[in-house]
């Protein structure tokens, strides 16, 4: 019976081997289109045989097809798909279908096999048929169970999220968030400030009132009410450093400590004499409204500045023209207070109360701390030399640092003769060229009845500049003129003509120099 089937399987197993390779063709189109497989992962325990099977890597040069199908199948599968999927024999195509396998435990009794023994037992014709469509079906499902499970185990990392790329921040952006951050800095800024402040006010009123009124230490820099006081007095009242170190010493007589705030900061040793002529512009007895306003003109015109020994009776109305003096560059230097010969000599006393009135006079209408002075009738007068003060004077006003200037040429405007103004312009700069200094210190007025001093001064200053004669303003680095040291009063100087029994000056003297 066996003999005469025969024909009937091989064309079963011929349909079987075209049905198979038309289903490897199948699948191998499907692997084409799939994307290749990534590198499988560790099954886990509880991943079902079937699938470590199915991702398992194929042997050298097995087809893709074979590793499809050799694949475990699950629990679940039929027996005779298990038998289909066993490796072939030697010499067997990789395509062929393992029916000479041996069955599986689980295979069904009447699997047939190929080189099985026939069984004794008569069976019906169609049984071969009815059991290759069986296989046939069985195959389909695993396929298909196969093919299901492939595309179910696709895995995630082949899908590629269509991401954005985070943004680069925009200049504008970046610009906005700086001026942001600045301005919350300035607030805190601010908040500090406030707080520092506050904090000191706080500190300030503790110690003000743990102090019980005691005044600030001396290095704290706040002014102290003796320091208050200090500025309300007169300039000549200020207690200045030269006053503060001699105060104590006894051997000074008692007018030294009087007047503490009447020092000057004089040079200690005499300047030298300068290497070529100098011409030093002076002009005594001012200001006054007329002659001093001329005057300033003619200096503002030719560019010379000069220095005004004031008589300061006389500011009373002339404030503006002293204080331009000042804002002109001119050099401000005290004459008198009064121009009183018999209140200036008799004393000390008197000579420093008149000169203290002078310097506060001067310092409270330009804030102009005066240096230098010149002695009402020069430093060798008749009556200082008569009352025998010239040594204490001169001695007392040095000491506080002031220097006096004397004169060694002459304009000849302060005389009862009636000098023209040709004639004054050539006795001025006759005496500036033949002066045996180089320091030349030109004495004028600028008082009222001064006409022709304003009128003569344009010419003179030409010639002295024809000469190569510089003119200058006294300063405290000028060599100064001493009569009693350098040179004599010139002989047509005028001197007092009378004085009265109580050391006064006749009116007629007390105009002169």
């Amino acid at each position: 019976m066996s003999r005469e089937l025969e024909p009937e399987n091989r064309d079963k197993r011929r349909q079987a081997q075209e049905n198979l390779d038309e289903l490897q063709r199948v699948l191998a189109q499907i692997k084409a289109q799939e994307p290749p497989e990534t590198e499988p992962a560790p099954p886990s325990d509880s991943e079902p045989v079937s699938a470590q099977a199915e991702n398992a890597a194929p042997s050298d040069g097995e087809p893709v097809s074979a590793r499809e199908e050799d694949a475990a199948p699950s629990d679940g599968e039929p027996a005779g798909a298990q038998v289909e999927d066993t490796a072939p024999s030697d010499g067997e195509p990789a395509g062929a279908p393992a029916e000479d396998a041996a069955p599986s435990d689980e295979e069904p009794a009447g699997a047939p096999a190929e080189d099985a023994p026939e069984s004794s037992d008569d069976k019906p014709a169609e049984q071969p048929d009815a059991q290759a469509e069986d296989e046939q079906r069985q195959r389909e499902a695993l396929l298909e169970e196969q093919s299901r499970r492939r595309h179910a185990a696709q895995p995630a990392a082949t899908v590629h999220l269509n991401k954005k790329p985070a943004r680069k921040p925009s200049a504008k952006a970046s610009q906005k968030r700086a001026a942001r951050r600045r301005r919350q800095l300035m607030r805190l800024g601010t908040v500090v400030v406030v707080l520092l402040v506050l904090v000191v006010g706080v500190v300030s009123a503790v110690r003000a009132l743990r102090g019980d009124g005691q005044t600030p230490d001396a290095g704290s820099g706040a002014p102290t009410d003796a320091q208050t006081q200090q500025d309300d007095l007169p300039a000549s009242q200020q207690e200045s450093a030269q006053y503060r170190a001699i105060k104590d010493d006894t051997s000074l007589p008692a007018y030294a400590r009087e007047y503490p705030g009447l020092y000057a900061g004089a040079v200690d040793e005499p300047n030298e004499m300068s290497e070529e002529k100098v011409c030093y512009l002076t002009f005594d007895d001012g200001p006054s409204s007329n002659n001093t306003a001329k005057i300033l003109d003619v200096l503002a015109e030719k560019g010379v500045k000069a220095t005004f020994f004031l008589v300061t009776s006389e500011i009373d109305g002339n404030e503006a023209l002293v204080q331009r003096i000042v804002d002109e560059g001119h050099t401000l230097g005290i004459h008198a207070d009064n121009h009183v010969y018999g209140d200036l000599y008799p004393s000390v006393e008197g000579y420093l109360k008149d000169f203290a009135a002078a310097y506060d006079k001067i310092y409270e209408l330009t804030g102009y701390r005066v240096q230098g002075f010149r002695f009402p009738g020069g430093s060798n007068n008749v009556v200082m030399e008569r009352h025998g003060t010239y040594d204490a004077i001169v001695g007392e006003m040095t000491r506080r640092g002031f220097e006096y200037y004397d004169w060694n040429a002459y304009a000849h405007d302060a005389e009862e003769g009636d000098y023209t103004v040709e004639e004054m312009i050539r006795c001025a700069v006759s005496e500036v060229s033949a002066s045996s200094r180089n320091d030349v210190f030109l004495l004028m007025h600028d008082a009222y009845g001064k006409d022709k001093t304003a009128q003569a001064l344009s010419g003179i200053i030409d010639k002295l500049k024809e000469k190569g004669i510089e003119m200058l303003p006294v300063t405290n680095s000028t060599r100064p003129v001493h009569f009693e040291v350098n040179e004599n009063t010139p002989p047509d100087m005028p001197e007092p003509e009378s004085e009265s029994d109580d050391g006064g000056d006749s009116s007629e003297a007390a105009d002169e120099n």
